[in-house]
């Protein structure tokens, strides 16, 4: 994405953590290119694999697809 951090907004309407992970990713990537169940996620420096709301404040990271085993 060429960036190292981003700060947004999201409004009160208690943003899910997959919501924000699809908006973010799919509009710096077409939607072909990318299989947003395989980008691994971390809030506020824990890894998240399931949906969660987000909170003010909160620290959320993406991490890129890797290959291999």
């Amino acid at each position: 994405m060429g960036k190292r951090q981003c700060v947004l907004d999201v409004p009160d309407t208690q943003a899910g953590l997959f919501t924000l992970r699809d908006s973010v990713l799919g509009q710096a990537f077409a939607a072909e290119a990318l299989d947003m169940a395989r980008v691994l996620m971390s809030v506020n420096q824990t890894l998240e694999t399931r949906d969660r709301v987000l909170v003010d404040g909160d620290e959320v990271a993406f991490f890129p697809v890797f290959s291999g085993g």
